[in-house]
């Protein structure tokens, strides 16, 4: 008579152990994924335990691009090898130009290039990439946004003003314009002299390439308009879109205005 009574035991606590706390398992969130190429601002960083003293106004980037790496250390331009395995990271014979800036920013720029030299790790934290090394360093950088090429090129664009900092002021004589064509060439006017050459893209500014310049200013406000049309091209820019208006940036607030032509 007391077999039936176990079994039945049996099958009752077989049902409460099924029928228990259930213990859940969450699976391991997979690691993310882990691609540096493009164009990064570094925004924060530590060498040792003490912060890099980034400067306004003078950037410091980076750009991956397959094997090669280059950017703006602050004031001068750097580029090197690059090398990712594993999340394990080499940045050797890193060059750069020798260019000379105010004090803090080479003391930046200097802090900057040693500590890339340190670099031997990388992971991403969040939308950041995130490079570390010995001792103490982190460099953390947020992506930069290409140039709207699209709507960039193939557009002749009239100057509309210059801005200096704080100071906007109107274009002297003209039309001053620009075009960029899809197939990498340039060309335009300063209002007195005539601008053709090549561009090419990096990260996400523009650089003018086999730039030239023909032609005579007179002396006052054109010639004056003209060296600075010259130099925000010549020199490289930030370029954004808003409506028919194009504005080309650069780190020292200088720029121009451009309106589309109808």
């Amino acid at each position: 008579m007391l077999r039936p009574v176990i079994a039945v035991l049996a099958a009752l606590l077989l049902v409460a152990a099924c029928g228990g706390a259930s213990v859940t398992t969450t699976p391991s969130q997979a690691p993310q994924a882990l691609d540096p190429t493009g164009a990064w601002q570094l925004v924060q960083g530590t060498v040792a335990g003490n912060p890099l003293p980034l400067v306004e106004d003078a950037r410091v980037t980076l750009i991956v691009d397959g094997s090669n790496v280059s950017g703006q250390a602050a004031c001068n331009q750097y580029f090197g090898e690059f090398s990712l395995i594993d999340g394990q990271v080499s940045i050797p014979g890193v060059g750069q130009t020798e260019m000379a800036c105010a004090e803090p920013v080479m003391v930046l720029e200097a802090a900057y290039t040693s500590a890339l030299a340190k670099v031997d790790s990388a992971h991403m934290d969040g939308p950041a990439l995130v490079l570390t090394g010995r001792p103490g360093v982190e460099l953390r950088f947020e992506r930069l946004q290409p140039p709207p090429v699209a709507e960039l090129v193939d557009t002749q664009w009239i100057l509309e003003s210059l801005v200096m900092g704080d100071t906007v002021s109107s274009v002297v004589g003209g039309p001053v314009t620009l075009l960029l064509h899809a197939d990498g060439s340039l060309e335009g006017s300063t209002g007195c002299q005539r601008l053709t050459g090549n561009y090419l893209i990096r990260g996400d500014e523009v650089y003018a390439n086999e730039f030239g310049v023909d032609g005579k200013c007179p002396a006052g406000g054109m010639r004056a308009q003209s060296n600075h049309v010259v130099r925000v091209i010549g020199d490289g820019f930030v370029a954004s879109i808003d409506g028919d208006l194009l504005s080309l940036g650069k780190e020292d607030g200088s720029g121009l205005i451009y309106r589309a032509a109808e």
